[in-house]
């Protein structure tokens, strides 16, 4: 609850609902910065051997599920039970409680739904929200929960209900989130809390109500290659969490990165630019804390801040932060902070380009009875899907404040 009374007490630091389109001021940090690639890692590929149930919009779900007679819903496929190494294949298409999702989608331990993992499941939108008893944060509206060692890639989510979360992980373990869309949530893209440890990678976060990412309770593990553009907040760390945020581009949201509470958060070769309040703002709890990490003479932090329209970092912790190693004009800092910044200019890290996927359709797709020809999932990039406005990026409206966290 200190995070929630902590945040209560900033102006505007979280906006219920969708923020106004924002536009990009990429070639003021395309003049100064050479992207890189910075190697980022795959997500984990599943044996050929493993169990495959597919889904398509024009199946059946009194098919068998196989390539040639896929069912028509994720629900269909989840009734079935699938074991642990079971891989959920979805076709391109919308699913929606119009054709036949029943939410929330509760994904199995240690089973991977998996979409287009080449354009960030762009034509792959799974869209809606249903009630969910989280043990730490009650009543919430979510989309999709994932158990111990669940896989999420390859799919846009979006949940565009009252305080709608996209994808909610509570406790589990050893879950990985790649190569997604995340997008018109009204609260969060994702929403990591408990005990959870996770890898989130390679994933697009865009036009959601709040934060791209929330990472609280004792949460942990890496969040890395992502794009968090015109997203709310980037992302909001608090409570005991101890995540490593590395290679990200977080750029044009209402605020880059928020710490709060006894969060202890490892920042390293961010690029962190033209977000309308803060690209770092470290709130205060008590003495000593949160703890960030912004780098070490021994170990770089190498993150570039530019042209954030109030401070690149403001630290409002009371405590000296130490950032070693990174790109920013100590004129656009605030609080007692000590910044060593690198001889050389930095290179920005490589991440998907924000995409704003297709919108779901408003009709439900007919089923076909036929058995499909399909044998193997699709992997092109969707041609109609909506590139995002690269021009200088616009006034802010005012919005009405809310607290980060949900309704208990």
């Amino acid at each position: 609850m200190s995070f929630l009374r902590t945040s209560l007490g900033l102006t505007l630091i979280f906006a219920f609902g969708a923020p106004q389109i924002l536009t990009s001021n990429t070639s003021a940090i395309a003049q100064t910065l050479t992207p890189a690639n910075t190697g980022s890692p795959t997500p984990t590929l599943i044996s050929q051997t493993s169990n495959i149930i597919f889904v398509a919009p024009n199946g059946l779900d009194t098919n068998l599920g196989t390539a040639a007679q896929p069912l028509r819903s994720l629900t269909a496929a989840l009734q079935k039970k699938p074991a642990k190494g079971t891989i959920i294949q979805l076709s391109a298409g919308n699913y929606t409680a119009e054709t036949g999702e029943q939410f929330p989608l509760k994904i199995p331990a240690g089973v991977t739904l998996r979409g287009n993992t080449l354009n960030q499941g762009k034509d792959i939108i799974i869209s809606g929200g249903g009630r969910f008893i989280s043990p730490t944060f009650a009543r919430q509206n979510i989309a999709l929960l994932a158990a111990d060692g669940a896989i999420i890639e390859g799919i846009t989510l979006t949940n565009s209900n009252p305080r709608g979360y996209a994808l909610w992980v509570e406790s589990a373990q050893n879950v990985t989130i790649a190569n997604n869309t995340f997008t018109k949530s009204t609260h969060d893209g994702v929403f990591l809390t408990g005990t959870t440890t996770a890898n989130i990678l390679s994933n697009i976060f865009i036009q959601n109500g709040a934060n791209g990412i929330s990472v609280l309770g004792t949460s942990s593990g890496q969040i890395q290659g992502n794009t968090f553009y015109n997203t709310g907040f980037g992302l909001a760390i608090g409570q005991k969490s101890q995540v490593l945020v590395q290679s990200n581009r977080i750029i044009n949201n209402r605020g880059g990165i928020v710490v709060s509470n006894l969060s202890t958060p490892t920042f390293r070769s961010n690029l962190i630019a033209n977000n309308l309040e803060n690209g770092l703002v470290v709130l205060k709890d008590r003495k000593g804390q949160p703890t960030v990490d912004l780098g070490t003479t021994a170990n770089l932090g190498q993150n570039i801040f530019q042209n954030n329209k109030q401070f690149d970092i403001n630290n409002a912790s009371g405590v000296k932060l130490i950032a070693i190693g990174n790109q920013a004009d100590p004129k656009r800092t605030q609080g007692a902070i000590e910044l060593v910044v690198p001889k050389s200019p930095l290179i920005a890290p490589v991440t998907p380009e924000p995409v704003i996927p297709i919108e779901p359709s408003k009709t439900t797709p007919k089923p076909n009875s036929k058995p499909q020809t399909q044998t193997k999932p699709t992997s092109t990039t969707n041609p109609t899907s909506q590139k995002v406005n690269t021009q200088p990026a616009t006034k802010l409206s005012p919005v009405k404040p809310v607290t980060p966290l949900p309704k208990r």
